[in-house]
């Protein structure tokens, strides 16, 4: 599997099937602002309320009703809990151009939705490629009690520093090096334990000696830090 991340705002989503799997699909499909519309005859109240964001559109109709038109969709879950049902609107789908993803076939899956750890603009995830969704979320779990929010303020304010070292220190190749030599172990150790502000003025130290020693060093323009 190759992992990417989708920005899916603006974007059309289907989801065929109106239980409680459907509903967390379409859960995190409205956080990410896509424009989903559910298809099935009946639909939990909980996704009955996620029609108040204006991005849930419900077509109350059965799969067979619907298949012709799941070209208009950027991806199609299948999410009912009938395997015939799911394996052909992964068909259906997939012959109309849509990535699927089913939920009673790994197998028939063209992608997997990980487990997801937020924290400001760092996003950790957890995948099984569908061997086991309940091991993904244990493994979450723990990822969450380890790497606390400190880590999405700490990159925060990463992304300061960078913008500061844009102006100061030209060269692509330049500034590579010099964030290569401040991202070191005892970085993450400190912010690990807390220490946010050590954590700071270790990477400051690193950047600001680096940058003395590699000033007389002839910096590319290559790629992007």
């Amino acid at each position: 599997m190759y992992p990417i991340n989708m920005r899916l705002e603006g974007q059309a989503a289907a989801v065929v099937g109106g239980g409680s799997v459907a509903y967390r699909k379409i859960k995190h499909l409205v956080a990410e602002k896509a424009t989903v519309v559910v298809v099935a005859p009946r639909v939990l109240p909980e996704i009955e309320a996620l029609m108040a964001s204006g991005r849930v559109i419900w077509q109350k109709s059965t799969h067979e009703e619907f298949r012709w038109r799941y070209g208009a969709f950027r991806l199609v879950f299948a999410a009912t809990d009938d395997f015939a049902a799911n394996a052909e609107v992964c068909r259906q789908a997939r012959a109309a151009g849509a990535l699927v993803n089913s939920a009673t076939e790994p197998r028939d899956c063209d992608f997997f939705v990980p487990a997801v750890i937020r924290q400001g603009e760092l996003e950790m995830t957890v995948a099984t490629c569908g061997s086991s969704p309940a091991f993904a979320r244990l493994v979450k779990a723990d990822m969450e009690k380890r790497y606390h929010a400190g880590l999405g303020e700490f990159l925060a304010w990463l992304g300061t520093a960078r913008k500061e070292l844009l102006k100061t220190v030209e060269g692509t190749q330049r500034r590579q090096k010099l964030w290569r030599q401040a991202m070191k172990q005892e970085i993450m150790d400190l912010i690990l334990q807390g220490r946010m502000e050590q954590a700071k003025d270790e990477v400051r130290k690193e950047i600001s000696g680096a940058g003395a020693e590699s000033s007389d060093s002839t910096g590319g323009d290559q790629g992007k830090i």
